[in-house]
């Protein structure tokens, strides 16, 4: 089993705090927050960590010699999607747990799934709309993107190896089409929502107070708030 850290994206909604650092590399609790998500993944039993980067690329290098990751650099990181840093770092993607660099854990999470299965917290009824998994009879059968009181996507997805190979096919056939990988509405998750009907995929939940995505620098500054509550329960 390994892992695939995504945190090549410019954070362009954090502003002028990203001009010169990275989003993944803000601390929460006094950690950069993807060497959080290393240690957790470290503590769970994944060494095999491949981090694909792109701006600010050169600050996550001393990763490599702390941690012993692999990190992949996505050159258009500027101009393409997610899709594209998918792509770099599809040799790896095997028996893989799938990470956003934006996904804050304030404990480790992790679990072993014997089928792939996204990772999912409870969100409140909002303006923004977010991914949501329709779960029929145990497995996941639509994604619905709405902003209703539901379920939805966290930014970690876990996919065993033989839905792995199914995921890079139909990468393989995207990336002949450039709208795929420069549409920035497009996703690498888009891939799996074609392929449900051929995967069992579930879904595992997770205590929305154990868990945060750093969006923007007013949602970091409440997430330093949050984990200081989640602390002191903790005690």
């Amino acid at each position: 089993m390994n892992a695939i850290i995504l945190a090549a994206g410019l954070g362009s909604r954090f502003h002028e705090i990203t001009q010169n650092n990275h989003k993944a590399l803000l601390p929460i609790d006094g950690i950069p927050n993807i060497e959080r998500t290393i240690g957790y993944l470290h503590e769970f039993g994944i060494e095999d960590i491949t981090i694909v980067v792109g701006h600010m690329h050169h600050l996550f290098d001393y990763l490599k010699d702390k941690y012993h990751v692999r990190l992949i650099y996505n050159e258009h990181y500027a101009d393409y999607n997610n899709l594209y840093s998918f792509y770099k770092a599809m040799d790896h993607f095997s028996d893989t747990y799938m990470i956003d660099a934006d996904v804050v854990l304030f404990r480790n999470i992790f679990e072993r799934h014997i089928d792939s299965c996204y990772y999912v917290v409870q969100r409140p009824k909002s303006e923004a709309k977010e991914w949501c998994p329709r779960v029929e009879n145990g497995r996941v059968v639509e994604m619905e993107i709405t902003n209703e009181e539901k379920e939805s996507m966290l930014g970690i997805s876990y996919w065993k190896k033989e839905d792995c190979e199914l995921i890079k096919k139909c990468v393989i056939e995207k990336m002949n089409i450039s709208e795929n990988y420069t549409n920035p509405k497009y996703y690498w998750d888009n891939i799996p929502l074609e392929l449900f009907n051929q995967m069992k995929v579930t879904v595992h939940s997770v205590n929305t107070d154990e868990v945060d995505e750093m969006d923007t620098y007013e949602n970091y500054q409440d997430i330093q708030i949050k984990l200081e509550k989640y602390k002191s329960k903790s005690i």
